[in-house]
């Protein structure tokens, strides 16, 4: 999405990165999706890598408006998406996109991990933004730029409790050819 939004002149360079333009610049993001599946995209990921619920209200944001923003970045891929496919007769896939909790501080974190959070700790930050992001029903979720083994898990536990007819997937940052970053070995 950065790069994409960034050709569109969405200025990224913040802590809401990329979710910058969920406040008032929807139809960048719309524009973005359609692009991709003209470019010939099967499925897109939704702009909610850097929308976490807590980095919105950190920027002065209510809850309720950083849960609409989350909304509507499902939305406004999913709309893409149908337009898409009522246009060309080709059906895409919409994934709600959830970035890790080094992602959030924006230190580079989502490449080192260099964090300890408690399986409800991870629950507390990841939920807010997951539970908008199913409401608006995505095809799939995406778990991305994980660094840690646990963060992952206690998400997919979860979800295996409370909505398990979602496909998901689950993508880590790597600190060698055989090591996710925080040096759990990719065989584990």
């Amino acid at each position: 999405m950065s790069d994409e939004l960034e050709r569109q002149g969405v200025k990224t360079n913040n802590k809401l990165w990329t979710a910058t333009d969920l406040i008032n610049e929807l139809d960048k993001v719309y524009q973005a999706h359609w692009d991709y599946f003209t470019a010939g995209a099967e499925l897109v990921i939704t702009d909610t890598y850097q929308a976490n619920v807590q980095m919105f209200t950190q920027a002065g944001y209510s809850e309720q408006e950083a849960e609409k923003f989350i909304r509507d970045a499902v939305k406004v891929a999913k709309k893409a998406r149908d337009d898409y496919e009522q246009k060309t007769g080709k059906h895409n896939y919409v994934a709600g996109t959830v970035g890790s909790y080094g992602a959030y501080l924006a230190d580079g974190n989502e490449y080192r991990g260099d964090y300890e959070l408690s399986e409800l700790e991870y629950l507390a930050f990841h939920l807010p933004r997951l539970r908008q992001i199913l409401a608006e029903k995505p095809d799939l979720i995406a778990l991305e730029t994980q660094p840690k083994l646990d963060e992952p898990l206690a998400v997919l536990n979860w979800l295996k409790e409370n909505a398990s007819d979602y496909p998901v997937y689950v993508s880590f940052t790597l600190k060698d050819a055989t090591h996710i970053s925080d040096g759990t070995t990719l065989e584990q």
